[in-house]
């Protein structure tokens, strides 16, 4: 079992905030990934920041660090470069805050492109197999600890992901993460919970989970249902919500999931900062972690 997994059975570990929204807050305008290359002090600041806060895991500034959401911008050629200096930048930070007794993690954000190979016709499986590759690769080399495939719209985006990443490395502990659908039980392309399960390749990926969606509170029920079908770790990590949701209530909501051993990692979405994962930290460190199989 690798130090991640076993951190993982031992403590509710927390993820960071969010890292567009946050530096959005603060300044950050246009290609927020591009920021790894052209402003790495700002995007640092943010890891910091978080770390202080309590988190055990920081995220990559590179949730649209894709070739397809590049195209935008004219930066495609420079996913590979993107995708490398944001994991080193998160590494620095991970390993400067790091102890003997508790390591910090970095995952490295793969974001669901901007094509659901699902309803998409301009784009074949193959060549959105190629841009999560270019990512994973740079998140890799970079020092990423998890690949955490998330913002999931679309189970077939999310197994390409995972299929690539395991071509890659067979070692590095892989994460996915999907949006809800305001139906209960059923992620955002309408698929009920356990459908979207059956069609991921669970045997490579090592945490299932949610996030963004809308508040905590909406997540509660499909997080029940999703601790029922899946013995692997879960992760939750909604959003502050629209209107947003105070980071006590944020809190409050989240530690329903924690009492009834629903999880193993928590953190924030779009809108939540520093402040929702400080408290979040005082309040996972009061519960013990979901209990799962250990892999052989």
């Amino acid at each position: 079992m690798n130090d991640f997994m076993k951190a993982l059975s031992e403590r509710i570990l927390v993820l960071d905030g969010a890292v567009g929204t946050e530096l959005m807050r603060r300044g950050g305008k246009g290609c927020l990934e591009a920021m790894t290359l052209d402003n790495e002090a700002a995007v640092a600041a943010v890891h910091e920041d978080y770390l202080d806060a309590g988190a055990d895991i920081i995220t990559t500034d590179t949730l649209c660090a894709d070739a397809l959401c590049l195209e935008h911008f004219g930066l495609s050629e420079r996913s590979y470069e993107i995708a490398r200096r944001g994991a080193e930048i998160a590494r620095a930070c991970a390993d400067r805050y790091s102890t003997p007794q508790r390591r910090r993690f970095v995952a490295g954000s793969v974001g669901p492109s901007t094509r659901n190979i699902s309803l998409a016709n301009d784009v074949t499986e193959e060549r959105l197999g190629e841009v999560y590759e270019t990512v994973i690769r740079g998140l890799l080399d970079g020092g990423a600890d998890i690949i955490l495939v998330e913002t999931v719209m679309d189970s077939r985006n999310a197994a390409i992901a995972a299929e690539r990443c395991r071509k890659l490395d067979a070692g590095v502990p892989v994460a996915v993460s999907a949006v809800l659908s305001r139906l209960e039980g059923r992620v955002a392309n309408g698929a009920p919970i356990a459908t979207f399960l059956k069609e991921l390749p669970m045997e490579d990926i090592a945490v299932a989970g949610f996030n963004c969606s809308d508040s905590p509170r909406a997540m509660g029920a499909s997080l029940e249902m999703l601790a029922a079908l899946c013995g692997k770790p879960v992760a939750a990590y909604p959003a502050a919500g629209e209107p947003s949701v105070g980071a006590e209530k944020f809190v409050r909501g989240m530690e329903e999931y924690c009492r009834k051993g629903l999880v193993n990692i928590v953190g924030g979405c779009c809108g939540t900062t520093p402040e929702y994962i400080s408290l979040l930290s005082r309040m996972a460190a009061k519960h013990a972690p979901r209990v799962f199989a250990p892999e052989r």
